[in-house]
């Protein structure tokens, strides 16, 4: 019960974080087709969405200080010994990052008509504030989380040199190419949604229905890259982890095959959105899907590393992936 409770309020994280991260990219590309095209549907769908992508990430983060909370509570010390190992400064400056991210995304929205004449420093305020999340963040965790695997034989902490290159260890360089195809793949879904509640009149309708299918093209698009980068993920894993994919492990084996019919499914009703059937329901099935999938993926995931976890020897720190 605490696995599957830790795996919910993961999942509602991600999903957070990833409009958090590429939420910002979008509304450039809204606020920017609605000033050329005098678009008041996109410029008032960019806003919504950067009000979003704001409110997001403080979710995300006090969700994050929850799970935190639960993996001290419940005596998961590994996790924190990782966190340990990180330089300290790479952590204040991820502190930073962050009230870096909310300063650029609230100077965004507050300033939005005042800074009309000036579109390009507006711009860039929410580039900057997507830039510094997707560049650092995913980077930052995806280490710790290899880290609390790789512990067992270092208590020192992690140097600068050591640090870099962990971010060319092929565990951490996929996991870190899937978590921006996903947050751009949750934004388009995102996207999608927010159109079709958007409030606009009723000669506004091919405007919405505009919309919804460019976010069905980004969402399709960043899905159909993860197939790939999927089994890249797939092959850098360690062999036990790997092996419970595949038949090693029955809720793991399942878990893993459910989310994949899931993908084609979802890739399936993105396509028809996208190729000019944007009707309610394709978006509704598009959004319950997509949270679908994240969830069955950090739960395959989170069981494939207790497993490995179990029956694994420890291994070396910056070597153990290089196969």
């Amino acid at each position: 019960m605490l696995d599957f409770l830790l795996v919910a309020l993961l999942t509602l994280h991600l999903l957070l974080v990833d409009v958090a991260m590429a939420g910002p990219l979008a509304c450039i590309w809204l606020e920017w087709r609605g000033a050329r095209a005098a678009d008041l549907a996109s410029d008032n769908l960019a806003r919504n969405l950067a009000r979003l992508a704001t409110g997001a990430l403080v979710g995300g983060v006090l969700l994050g200080g929850t799970l935190l909370a639960i993996r001290w509570a419940t005596g998961d010390r590994g996790y924190f010994r990782a966190v340990a190992m990180i330089p300290a400064s790479r952590l204040w400056f991820g502190l930073a990052e962050l009230l870096f991210y909310l300063a650029c995304m609230l100077a965004y929205v507050g300033l939005w008509d005042r800074l009309r004449a000036w579109r390009f420093a507006h711009r860039l305020l929410a580039l900057a504030a997507s830039s510094n999340l997707l560049l650092h963040f995913p980077a930052l965790f995806v280490i710790i989380s290899v880290l609390s695997r790789r512990t067992a034989m270092a208590n020192e902490p992690l140097d600068r040199a050591g640090y870099w290159q962990l971010l060319s260890d092929g565990e951490v360089a996929s996991r870190v190419v899937h978590v921006w195809l996903s947050s751009l793949a949750v934004t388009g879904v995102v996207l999608m949604a927010l159109a079709l509640r958007s409030k606009l009149p009723s000669d506004a309708f091919a405007a919405r229905q505009g919309l919804i299918r460019r976010g069905a093209w980004l969402a399709l698009i960043a899905t159909l890259l993860q197939l790939p980068v999927g089994m890249w993920v797939t092959l850098e894993m360690s062999e036990a982890a790997r092996e419970s994919l595949f038949g090693g492990d029955l809720l793991a084996s399942s878990l893993f095959g459910v989310s994949l019919l899931l993908v084609l499914f979802l890739a399936h009703t993105l396509a028809a959105v996208a190729q000019g059937d944007p009707r309610p329901g394709h978006v509704r099935r598009s959004v319950a899907m997509a949270a679908m999938i994240v969830l069955l993926m950090v739960g395959t995931r989170w069981r494939a590393n207790e497993l490995a976890r179990a029956v694994e020897p420890a291994t070396p720190l910056l070597t153990a992936n290089t196969r």
